[in-house]
This record gives C-alpha cells, structure tokens and sequence, in this order.
C-alpha cells in the first residue's frame, strides 16, 4: 500500500515552463503557500532547468530565493529546495540555523550527483532529507544540460542499477521524468513505477509528472490549458496509486 505524500511547487523564476514569473511578488507567494497549507511539503525552485533555458549561477539564483524565505518560517510542512548548487545550500542551512526553524528540510538535488555536498548535508540532522534523481549529465554544472546526456537503450534494469546500493534512510529517490529522457522512456518510466520501486528495493521515492512535457504531448496540450493538464495529472494519480507501494512523494503544482 502507498504512503502518499504532497508536495507542492513553487518556482520563483522568471522563465519556468510550467509557471514562470506567475510566483515573483511576495503578494503572489504568500497566496499560493496559503493553497499549500495542507500538504506536506513544498519544493521551491529558483532556477528553471527546463532545456531551452540557460543555467544561471547559485548566486543569482539565491538572490531570487532569498527574499522569499523568511515567509516560510512558519509553514507547517516539510521545506524543500530544488537547487544543484550546493553553495544555495549552505546559504539555506544559514538562514534555517539563524532563525531556529524547525521543519524537515529536503535537498531536492536534480543533479545525480550523490557526493561529499550531500553526505554533509545529511550529517547536519535527522530531519534532513536528500532527493537523489537520475540524471545523466556528467556533472553539477551541466545537471540544466540534460537532455544532451539520453541514454537510447534507457531501461528498467538500468535504473535498477543505477539506484543501487543506497540504503540510506534519509534518502529518497527520483526517476526524474522528463529528466536525460525521451519522450518513450518517460512513459515507460511512469507506467512501470510500481515494478521499478520493487526492483530496487527502496522504501522512499518522489515522482513528479505534473505539466511536464511528455504529458503535454500525449494529450495535445499547450502550457495555458493548465487546468485540463491538471485534471489529467489528478486523474493519472487517482488511477496508478493502486500500483506504487511505500513512501511516494507526488510533485504537483495544485
């Protein structure tokens, strides 16, 4: 049986393909973490790695996060960045220790690199949490180039592998859909969820599919029929959730 798990997104960019520049003003995101009260989490991008969009440096992007952070003080649920830069990191955890915050922090890292950033992160406490996607960029840098890194025989057993050996209870993994993947292999990935978390045999995973392209292409959909892309997300959800097992985190922007 499935432990469900919300997480809501919230993408402070000014070109995200999904709701860029809509979450800019404090006005605007103070009322869409209101419409997230009730989930357990929410994911806070401040860099778009969607593959039209050029990378930007962890100091821009912590200069469009940080003016955020103090209305997330008080919020009730677990708080999550979905950052590749471990230096935006250090600056959270400064101003997380500096305001004696409490909640559950998660390191949404899209990179794919597991490495000595995210094992000192999860020294700081219990209550930290790191989300290790795949990704099949070579390094930190190019984590936004993805879609130049797809692997054409991407498989079942190759994300078995790839998942491998992490027995790490603060450790969650993501397929990372739309992620060094083809239009194909994100379906496969998706409709095979359930086989894929029995083959690794691993407890905690997160998947996020709302808005993302390959939905949007399945469906004809462009980005401003938001609300059929998500009724189409919802009933997606409502239908597969008999098939996932444990802990599953579900990215979504409603």
């Amino acid at each position: 049986m499935v432990n469900l798990k919300r997480m809501g997104v919230m993408n402070v960019t000014p070109n995200s393909f999904s709701d860029g520049g809509s979450l800019l003003s404090l006005a605007s995101f103070q009322n869409k973490l209101s419409e997230f009260s009730d989930f357990e989490a929410i994911d806070i991008g401040a860099e778009s790695t969607a593959p039209q969009n050029d990378s930007v440096s962890w100091e821009t992007e912590w200069e469009r996060l940080k003016v955020y952070l103090p209305l997330l003080q008080n919020y009730p649920g677990a708080l999550s960045f979905d950052t590749y830069h471990p230096e935006t990191l250090e600056e959270i955890l400064r101003f997380y220790q500096d305001h004696a915050m409490t909640q559950d922090l998660i390191w949404n890292d899209v990179s794919g690199k597991f490495d000595h950033f995210a094992k000192d992160f999860l020294s700081y406490a219990p209550n930290f949490h790191y989300v290790f996607c795949h990704n099949l960029a070579p390094s930190r840098e190019l984590a936004g180039r993805h879609m130049d890194y797809v692997d054409d025989h991407l498989n079942l057993e190759s994300l078995r592998d790839y998942f491998g050996g992490f027995k790490i209870p603060q450790v969650i993994f993501d397929p990372c859909l739309g992620f060094s993947k083809s239009y194909e292999q994100n379906w496969m990935i998706f409709e095979n969820f359930g086989v894929l978390q029995q083959m690794v045999g691993h407890n905690r995973w997160l998947i996020g599919f709302s808005r993302k392209s390959f939905l949007r292409k399945k469906h004809n959909l462009t980005l401003d029929q938001k609300d059929e892309l998500d009724r189409i997300h919802g009933k997606l959800l409502q239908t597969n959730l008999s098939k996932w097992n444990d802990e599953v985190w579900v990215r979504s922007h409603t």
